[in-house]
């Protein structure tokens, strides 16, 4: 299938994600502050919190439970307008772009950039986890309460047709993708509108290798070059000539 070009192509936010085996330092991820503010002059600490409860019994036979909390201090770079992003965990290293989205050529090459930066400062780190994440929103303009989402998407779900018209839905779909060995995530839902007389709907697709990752650049590029072909692939796929027809035009 042949992608298209749009002039006002859907994206909210783009992503790609490296996801490390091995925690890296806090400290060495503070230290990254000043390389990576040359690029991004906003920088705010952020916490991620993970919450681990077990079950169990005590010796009364009453059940019990023991939980765990995790944190983890990182980075939240952005440009001045807040649209290029870049999170950096001691796990993972995020590059995030928001809309307006200015182009594969441009976000990749962002990526390539902050990769090398990191890597030239923290040295080779074992990749567990890659993943390249495209959420996109269908705006459509409308009169009457009801939009029929299946003229515009082509993943949605289906009901039979005594419950009547679907005024919201909310679907997930997982496949493995033997070529690439990636799993394809795509989750489609009804949202709320930011634009007035419009009804919005969501296809989010996450691309994800999460075993035999690449861990030389030039293998981990090529990957990543291959994931995009298909999240491309994939989203001619899942919108109809009508949907691609609001992209081609304002609004």
């Amino acid at each position: 299938m042949i992608s298209q070009v749009y002039k006002q192509p859907p994206i909210t936010e783009a992503v790609i994600g490296i996801f490390f085996e091995n925690q890296i330092d806090e400290a060495a991820v503070s230290d990254l502050q000043k390389k990576f503010t040359q690029y991004y002059p906003n920088d705010q600490p952020v916490e991620n919190l993970s919450l681990k409860v077990a079950l169990g019994v005590g010796e009364d036979n009453k059940k019990i439970a023991n939980t765990d909390v995790e944190g983890q201090i990182g980075h939240r770079f952005s440009t001045a307008d807040m649209t290029e992003l870049l999170v950096i965990f001691p796990k993972s290293f995020v590059v995030s772009q928001l809309a307006p989205y200015p182009g594969w050529d441009s976000f990749f090459g962002r990526f390539v950039r902050d990769w090398k930066l990191l890597k030239r400062e923290l040295g080779f780190q074992p990749i567990g986890r890659l993943g390249v994440r495209y959420i996109n929103r269908i705006d459509i303009p409308c009169d009457e309460p009801i939009v029929k989402h299946e003229e515009y998407l082509n993943i949605y779900p289906n009901v039979p047709d005594i419950f009547g018209p679907l005024t919201a839905y909310a679907i997930q779909t997982e496949v493995f993708m033997e070529d690439l060995e990636c799993k394809l995530i795509i989750n489609s839902a009804a949202v709320p509108s930011p634009i007035l007389n419009y009804a919005s709907f969501v296809i989010d697709q996450d691309i994800v290798r999460d075993a035999g990752v690449p861990q030389k650049d030039d293998d981990i590029f090529e990957l990543i070059e291959r994931i995009r072909v298909r999240k491309n692939e994939v989203f001619e796929l899942s919108v109809t000539d009508r949907a691609r027809a609001l992209f081609k035009h304002d609004k």
